[in-house]
């Protein structure tokens, strides 16, 4: 068998015994879980998109071995297509002007990731618009049962209710995002593994280079008129905008890469704002009002010179 193909078995069954931790029921199981990527995208990146796909397919079929068919669908659908997507689009490039060779870019890696959330929601959307009330009706229901569960009867209904809707109308927006942020968070500490041994497929993409299409910004103003309309079209519209606002708080990250490109004491700034983002949360908000706005304040372009990183 050849390296590759024995480096991408290895990676997949590491991926797969990550993912049947989830098995054992502990809390602990989810932090590996959470990194069942991991091995995927380092293979990816490493040899190529056909690693990637050969370490999915061995993790699916051990997991489908341990935990059955469902388990085993729900990890390929969870974590190895999408891996296996996004290492395709980073893998792919053409010849540049100047005689090298130009990678697909950040934002356009970053813009792709969008999509990918944007195709999920309208998956689950469409599997559930047949039952009553949609996707939004059928959400609002398992939440009041889960939440009735947990407390009780005690709780007014009027008052469960009221709680069931708001959370179902933004719910599966909150949960693509997060599904977004760990793909993203586990391909870049893959590639940024294989960059510190000399292992990567691909330069790294800059923090600081992340620029959208001018269309996008289109498309989240739609999803978010849509938020404030009645019906199905405030259930779509907000929930496209929470998945959207996800890749211009990422540019708005990169805005901020940019602006301390130069500074001597960038690496404490940027983990001090990282980890003030974490614990807070809201912070995230003004990076993507940041994001947002870069097309019409030229921070990056003004702060242009030193590494890009």
């Amino acid at each position: 068998m050849p390296s590759f193909a024995l480096a991408a078995a290895g990676a997949g069954a590491l991926s797969a015994v990550f993912h049947a931790t989830l098995l054992t029921g502990s809390f602990g199981a989810l932090i590996f879980a959470y990194l069942a990527q991991l091995p995927l995208f380092l293979v990816g990146l490493w040899v190529g998109a056909t690693g990637a796909a050969f370490a999915g397919l061995v993790a699916v079929a051990g997991l489908a071995l341990a935990g059955g068919f469902t388990f085993a669908g729900a990890y390929f659908l969870i974590n190895a297509l999408p891996a296996v997507l996004m290492t395709v689009l980073a893998q792919l490039n053409r010849p540049s002007p100047e005689g090298g060779v130009e990678w697909l870019s950040a934002g356009a890696l970053i813009t792709a990731l969008a999509g990918l959330g944007v195709a999920a929601f309208f998956a689950f959307y469409t599997l559930l618009l047949g039952e009553p009330g949609g996707a939004e009706g059928v959400l609002g229901r398992v939440i009041g049962d889960g939440v009735r569960a947990f407390i009780g009867n005690d709780v007014d209904a009027d008052s469960l209710a009221a709680m069931a809707t708001a959370l179902a109308r933004v719910f599966p927006g909150i949960v693509i995002a997060s599904w977004l942020t760990m793909i993203l968070a586990n391909a870049v500490l893959a590639q940024g593994l294989l960059a510190r041994f000399g292992r990567n497929f691909r330069p790294s993409p800059a923090m600081a280079d992340i620029d959208l299409p001018g269309w996008l910004r289109g498309a989240f103003a739609i999803a978010l008129a849509g938020a404030f309309m009645p019906g199905h079209a405030a259930f779509v519209g907000t929930n496209l905008a929470v998945i959207l606002a996800l890749a211009y708080a990422l540019a708005g990250l990169g805005v901020m890469h940019a602006l301390l490109r130069t500074s001597p004491h960038r690496g404490p700034l940027l983990g001090a704002a990282y980890a003030f983002m974490f614990v807070f949360g809201w912070p995230l908000i003004i990076a993507m009002l940041l994001g947002l706005a870069e097309p019409w304040l030229n921070l990056r372009r003004r702060a242009a010179g030193g590494p890009r990183t």
